[in-house]
């Protein structure tokens, strides 16, 4: 029986975070979700109480099964000793990669991606469970990038333009199939795709640091 209980949950959170990260929270109603995972609606009910609660552990569900996410590559690349540009690098490169690629392992990004853009009634928990995390270890990266000179509010603006790229590129795809057809979301496509998105970033930021230092020195 437990085993029973166990599998109806898990389809109930399968298929909820198929439909929140495809249609978002709106489109994705409680019995569609209960049709796509084969239980009645009731289930939802005894299982998580309500809708956003189904919603926010759909995101934990999601977390469990990504890939290695921008934090942990992070984390990897600082127990290596990386240089702060090359740890930044690969944790944009990540977090790109993790919000354009389907399948299970990317749909933790997409709903991020999805609520920074569509924010529902569980924004604030979602922003304490996984958005505030995220902005803070790109504060961390960028900060150790581009030195003290830079002020905090322009550290700010700097990690809403990366985090911003990667998630046009994941929102916006329709758009580039009519504007720029020859860009592709193949394996080889998203990682051109990172790749820029970390080469531009980081050109920036050099850019930046030097203006900053330049004014720090002549001060």
């Amino acid at each position: 029986m437990t085993e029973e209980v166990e599998s109806a949950r898990t389809r109930i959170l399968q298929a909820a975070v198929q439909l929140f990260a495809d249609e978002g929270y709106k489109l994705a109603s409680v019995r569609r979700i209960c049709e796509a995972a084969h239980v009645n609606v009731a289930m939802v009910n005894y299982y998580f109480h309500s809708k956003e609660e189904l919603h926010l552990a759909a995101f934990d569900h999601a977390r469990a099964l990504a890939r290695a996410s921008a934090a942990d590559v992070a984390a990897a690349s600082a127990r290596a000793q990386l240089p702060p540009v090359e740890q930044l690098r690969l944790a944009i490169e990540a977090l790109v990669s993790d919000m354009l690629r389907s399948g299970s392992a990317s749909l933790f990004s997409r709903l991020v991606a999805r609520e920074l853009i569509e924010p529902t009634a569980a924004i604030h928990k979602l922003a304490e469970r996984n958005v505030r995390p995220q902005h803070a270890l790109f504060t961390s990266l960028i900060r150790a990038v581009v030195g003290d000179a830079m002020p905090a509010d322009v550290v700010q603006k700097c990690v809403f333009s990366v985090i911003g790229q990667a998630v046009f590129y994941a929102r916006s795809r329709i758009v580039h199939e009519l504007v720029a057809p020859e860009m592709t979301y193949d394996e080889a496509g998203i990682a051109s795709i990172a790749r820029h998105v970390s080469q531009f970033s980081l050109a920036a930021l050099e850019g930046l640091r030097r203006q900053f230092d330049d004014v720090q020195v002549n001060a």
